[in-house]
């Protein structure tokens, strides 16, 4: 099933393009990819992050890629400093748990530039930016 905005539809609807959003639109994509849900209502997700910028960019990340929005009540938002995604598939009770990865964490406020540290999150590999559970 095709849903959901491209990155560039994504940046647009957040105002620009940030490694946090993407984050938030890798873990969507991710979500759909495994979990394969038949309709944009069978996924739910928990994002657990800090709320505050830069970290809750990556909730509209989510929105964007997953369909999981506010308005359809299928997100749910925890202010935690656990940066971990929880997706679940309602019509197959399947879950994924994805957690960004520390090291991850720690190389993006290494960069002297968002364009550098948006190609650093385009280029890993899921596995690289996630622990996946």
């Amino acid at each position: 099933m095709s849903y959901g905005l491209t990155i560039d539809e994504a940046s647009r609807f957040h105002g620009h393009l940030g490694p946090w959003l993407v984050i938030g639109y890798r873990a969507g994509q991710i979500a759909r990819d495994r979990l394969k849900p038949s309709d944009f209502h069978d996924l739910r997700c928990i994002v657990k992050v800090p709320c505050k910028i830069p970290f809750s960019c990556s909730i509209d990340g989510v929105q964007a890629s997953a369909c999981c929005t506010l308005g359809k009540g299928n997100i749910t938002i925890e202010d935690k400093e656990d940066f971990e995604f929880i997706f679940t598939n309602s019509e197959t009770g399947e879950t994924l748990k994805l957690r960004l990865k520390r090291e991850v964490l720690s190389k993006l406020s290494s960069f002297k530039s968002t364009d550098e540290a948006v190609s650093y999150v385009k280029a890993l590999r899921e596995w690289e930016l996630f622990e996946l559970g």
